[in-house]
């Protein structure tokens, strides 16, 4: 990794280590990919969950949720992971920063909530339906289905961040002087 040529900033400022170009496109590429699978997967979890709720047959119902399952533990922890991740060598890599602008910084901390609620709760909660569906009550399947709706809401309001880039950027602490020392 190599550090690119730093506009003159203040003395004793910290240069940020910047990814070169190639890496840059790699690892944005890979967000981007991770990112949308992401979405996609809840899209597909979501979908499915909704026609196990609708369906007035058992056997619908069960292949419903038994594909919600396997969806849920094959995908969903590897591909946040690599979002959140991906996101993070991005923000740190590149003029953006972490806690440069808003939009990063929200998208952020909705992804790590995200990340925390697909794997602990959600992911949990659709694989023991999706393992046993007709034990599962409807007042379970309906929070799975609530669940599986806020959260591909959020996700795609952290797509909206990523492209609308809002709110301009986090305002820096002026540095401080000898004598306040």
């Amino acid at each position: 990794m190599t550090t690119a040529p730093a506009a003159a900033g203040p003395p004793g400022a910290v240069r940020a280590r910047r990814l070169p170009p190639g890496w840059r496109k790699a690892a944005l590429s890979l967000h981007v990919t991770a990112s949308a699978g992401w979405v996609g997967v809840h899209g597909s979890l979501l979908t499915l969950a909704a026609l196990g709720w609708a369906t007035g047959s058992e056997a619908t119902r069960e292949a419903a949720y038994g594909a919600a399952g396997l969806l849920s533990g094959l995908l969903v922890l590897p591909l946040s992971l690599t979002a959140l991740a991906s996101g993070l060598v991005l923000s740190l890599g590149t003029p953006w920063g972490l806690f440069r602008h808003y939009w990063v910084a929200v998208k952020l901390g909705l992804t790590a909530l995200l990340v925390a609620g697909s794997n602990l709760s959600i992911g949990p909660a659709v694989r023991a339906i999706g393992a046993d569906p007709a034990a599962a009550g409807a007042a379970d399947r309906a929070s799975a289905l609530g669940a599986l709706s806020v959260s591909f809401t959020v996700l795609l309001a952290t797509v909206l961040l990523s492209t609308v880039k809002p709110f301009g950027r986090i305002p820096r602490r002026p540095a401080r002087r000898g004598a306040d020392r």
